[in-house]
């Protein structure tokens, strides 16, 4: 049985009004503003992490985000495959604009969805939109996600020129179809680090950064908190979210 250790951080970040994030740790959702990284420890044959980036504005933005991991929680046992999980992430979607016919003033509305199901023999990671997953490895860090946004604005050197996206989930009017990105890679090993996270950190943060956080910080909330501390030092001018988990093969731990 494997045993996962998650440091899970979400805040509004310097300039923003309002978070419109929205995490999820298994069936459990976390929004608001944290003031420092919650950690868990969970023992399970499957972890299920998932973080939603809101679009739209305060209310429209989180309403989106929640609504989106609402949808996906309640259907959590179809993401380990991956063509329930496209699937599943597609109805999300569909759910978004089945929400803006009902919530008239929410039209437009739209979230970013990043996931990860964590099990002992695999790793099914999906993405639609900008919000990231990381897997750092041997001391190599390897985006696993897959960014929809206009070409040439993929730039870990320096921050995006605009913050169009090339697709999402809702963020128009009218249903637009989309084509969520799903990989199937080996299950994370003992000592590997795996983190998502939205772009309020990684436009503040560059991919080097990032690594040497990861590489010098021996437990995931000491990477969850120099991560956050590095993307407000930076001006935080975006809501921040992230998540950073580690696998251990120890028997008999308690769950957090």
């Amino acid at each position: 049985m494997s045993t996962w250790t998650i440091a899970a951080f979400t805040h509004r970040g310097r300039v923003r009004s309002a978070n419109e994030d929205a995490l999820a740790v298994d069936t459990h959702i976390l929004t608001g503003n944290m003031d420092k990284p919650l950690v868990m420890t969970a023992m399970n044959d499957s972890c299920v992490l998932m973080i939603a980036d809101g679009m739209g504005g305060h209310a429209q933005g989180a309403m989106a985000s929640r609504a989106v991991l609402d949808y996906l929680v309640a259907a959590i046992d179809r993401l380990a495959d991956a063509a329930t999980c496209a699937e599943v992430v597609e109805e999300a979607n569909q759910h978004l604009f089945e929400l803006m016919h009902v919530h008239q003033e929410a039209l437009g509305m739209g979230s970013t969805i990043v996931g990860a199901v964590l099990k002992g023999h695999r790793l099914v990671t999906f993405n639609v939109g900008d919000s990231r997953c990381y897997l750092f490895s041997a001391g190599q860090l390897v985006q696993l996600s897959h960014d929809d946004v206009p070409e040439g604005e993929n730039n870990q050197f320096r921050s995006r020129r605009s913050h169009a996206l090339s697709q999402a989930l809702g963020g128009t009017s009218l249903p637009v179809a989309i084509e969520p990105h799903i990989t199937i890679d080996a299950p994370l090993a003992p000592g590997e680090t795996l983190l998502l996270c939205s772009d309020g950190l990684t436009d503040m943060v560059a991919d080097q950064i990032i690594s040497y956080t990861l590489r010098t910080t021996e437990s995931p909330l000491r990477s969850a908190r120099k991560l956050a501390a590095e993307a407000f030092n930076a001006g935080a001018r975006d809501n921040i979210s992230l998540m950073v988990v580690r696998r251990s093969d120890v028997q008999n731990t308690q769950i957090v």
